[in-house]
């Protein structure tokens, strides 16, 4: 599994009913006021805890700012 299917995984898991079981597209906005999922401050930081365990500390260096689509945070967890 790739990283970013994980996320998508990891994604669905948590709010699968807020997007009808779709994953999102990879640049679709899904955290912030952009967002058409309705996902506030708190789902974000829920999906970042979800992170930990398959991504470990890389999560802890995500850019709050950047943290807008799935790629978004895919690009920010590749190893530099």
């Amino acid at each position: 599994m790739t990283p970013m299917d994980q996320l998508r995984e990891i994604f669905l898991g948590l709010f699968g009913e807020r997007t009808g079981g779709e994953a999102p597209g990879d640049d679709d906005v899904v955290f912030g006021r952009d967002s058409r999922y309705g996902l506030e401050s708190m789902d974000t930081l829920r999906f970042a805890s979800a992170l930990l365990p398959v991504f470990g500390d890389a999560v802890y260096d995500l850019k709050v700012e950047n943290v807008s689509s799935l790629r978004s945070i895919h690009d920010q967890l590749q190893p530099a």
